[in-house]
């Protein structure tokens, strides 16, 4: 497909760009999401010609963001962290600690390996970067295209990724699944022992109020029965005592059972 200049720079380009680049940060998200990466989100760019990314020296890109708790986790503070790709230079981790003042690329680690490599190339490559930071990827940035050059060719290389679906509806499927089936394995698990955690009245109702909005947010069905039915046990285990521990395990019963 061959864009003239004025396609170039239509608004019709840009969506379609935006389409395949957030299915490509969707796809990444599907196989992190398998390894029990806690995938917060994915977006994407596609204004091929935008003038203020030269300062980056780059023009489209996506990313895939993690939650703020991976980040303490992994690093041992709140700071943004995440998976960035440019379409100049394909992906890297960057991570920028809460109050450091650093940009983006003073904190970079590029994975090279091409513009648009395989998702699970890209999972490996934050395996490398939870197993040492300092020695995963480059610090050095590849370039593999021109900044806003040949957007045709560059949709081209990504519509394989393409989706009738949205991107952020894909992700929140994928999230809804992986939380569902870490929920049930949680709870089936074999040799689990009775635990004493203290709680204030008031952070069991919290705890309550977070799975109702769970179970009214989500348009999983099985993580909206276990949603509810978490929050039956815990309050009737609050009213019946710690011998009731073994009778209010409706939850259990339900992630057994659909097995």
């Amino acid at each position: 497909m061959t864009y003239t200049d004025a396609e170039n720079r239509s608004p019709q380009l840009r969506g379609a760009l935006e389409s395949v680049i957030g299915g490509y940060m969707a796809a990444v998200a599907a196989v992190l999401l398998t390894e029990e990466v806690p995938v917060a989100s994915v977006s994407a760019y596609g204004d091929v010609h935008d003038p203020s990314q030269d300062d980056f020296a780059g023009d489209v890109e996506g990313s895939v963001e993690f939650t703020r708790a991976f980040s303490r986790t992994l690093l041992g503070d709140g700071g943004e962290t995440g998976l960035l790709w440019c379409g100049v230079s394909g992906w890297c981790f960057f991570h920028i600690p809460e109050g450091s003042g650093r940009s983006l690329l003073d904190s970079a680690r590029w994975m090279g390996s091409g513009l648009v490599p395989d998702p699970a190339r890209v999972a490996a490559f934050l395996s490398e970067v939870r197993l040492d930071l300092r020695e995963a990827g480059s610090g050095e940035r590849p370039f593999y295209r021109a900044p806003h050059s040949d957007p045709g060719a560059l949709l081209r290389r990504l519509e394989a990724f393409g989706s009738e679906s949205e991107p952020d509806d894909v992700v929140t499927r994928l999230r809804d699944t992986a939380c569902r089936r870490r929920t049930m394995e949680a709870l089936t698990a074999a040799d689990q022992e009775i635990v004493d955690v203290a709680l204030h009245t008031g952070e069991l109702a919290a705890l309550a109020n977070l799975l109702e909005y769970v179970e009214g947010a989500t348009p999983d069905d099985g993580l909206r029965e276990l949603a509810r039915r978490l929050a039956l046990d815990l309050a009737l285990r609050a009213r019946d005592g710690v011998e009731s521990v073994d009778e209010h395990r409706e939850a259990y019963s339900y992630a057994e059972e659909q097995g």
